[in-house]
């Protein structure tokens, strides 16, 4: 199976590297400065799993359109557009699947109108990693690395995709990190989802880890607030989260002296752009369109949005 990611940043870098590890035909498809640095260097992973070096082929989106069986799309939301200009020439030239690493959902549809709907499959991944200044991907503590993947529910009533699912379940197994097949994926999805959200609006709104914000007098009861509502969108949806998966969910959001918080705040931090609307803003507009009632998940979004408004006010 030839693979082709797009991107080698911290989600990219670091699972197409352990794939190769584990032997797996592995292209990167990324810019030009970070073609040459990969030249250079290799890929190097730093993780408490292992670290590691290795030799990587790489196409910029300057080259020709190739065929691959399975394309992992590894961008922030903000970057779909261009990531899909640059997986185009590749979808065209073979009839191999796309396999998005975004948060939310929002994308899937965006996928799936411009390559087929039977050309993409659902995927979501779990990783604390970010590149060094030496573009090194850096895997922090933190829940091992963990990659979850299948067809959406429509595939499953038609019976399509099954043995292209089969073939990528067997080369995620081999891989040095944790992989599940998940059907319909919309479940896996949604439940993600869900827990991102609360991660991303308490802690941009309150510019703190979860420790910190539950430390205060009402903190754990807002971040409680917040699931509660992310949890009735799902819900209204049609895929409800787990009971198993809302008590993790609940620990995680309310932990005492947790320093966990969302790469949301740390672009904040940078001053860079968010995900803001892709993550916020559509959970809140379903919100809307089920009746649901979600003030404390509107005031995150306006918040967001006014840091993307002076951001843009500052660049020009």
């Amino acid at each position: 199976m030839k693979v082709l990611v797009i991107g080698a940043g911290g989600v990219g870098g670091y699972f197409g590297g352990r794939l190769i590890q584990s032997g797996a035909d592995v292209t990167f498809l990324v810019r030009e400065r970070r073609a040459r640095q990969l030249a250079e260097h290799g890929l190097v992973i730093k993780s408490p799993l292992g670290d590691a070096v290795l030799p990587v082929r790489t196409i910029t989106s300057a080259g020709p359109g190739q065929p691959f069986d399975l394309i992992l799309v590894t961008c922030k939301s903000y970057d779909l557009a261009s990531s899909i200009g640059a997986a185009a020439p590749h979808m065209k030239a073979g009839a191999g699947l796309a396999m998005p690493l975004l948060n939310g959902m929002a994308h899937i549809d965006v996928l799936r109108e411009r390559f087929g709907q039977d050309r993409v499959l659902g995927g979501l991944c779990g990783i604390f990693a970010t590149l060094s200044p030496e573009g090194a991907v850096v895997q922090m503590e933190g829940l091992p690395p963990r990659l979850s993947f299948g067809r959406f529910k429509d595939q499953i009533d038609r019976k399509m995709l099954d043995a292209p699912a089969s073939a990528i379940e067997q080369m995620m197994e081999k891989a040095n990190f944790t992989s599940k097949r998940i059907e319909p994926i919309e479940q896996g999805l949604w439940e993600k989802w869900v827990l991102l959200t609360v991660m991303a609006a308490g802690t941009c709104l309150m510019r703190g880890s979860v420790g910190s914000i539950v430390a205060t007098e009402e903190g754990k009861a807002v971040m409680e607030e917040l699931l509660a509502e992310t949890t009735s969108v799902a819900r209204a949806a049609g895929y409800p989260p787990s009971d198993q998966h809302l008590n993790a969910a609940r620990g995680m959001l309310t932990a005492a002296g947790s320093n966990a918080s969302a790469s949301m705040l740390r672009d904040i931090q940078k001053g860079g752009a968010t995900e803001g609307d892709h993550i916020l803003g559509d959970m809140l507009r379903r919100a809307r369109r089920f009746g649901l009632s979600t003030p404390l998940l509107r005031i995150a979004n306006v918040h967001l949005q006014t840091y993307e408004a002076e951001r843009r006010k500052a660049g020009s």
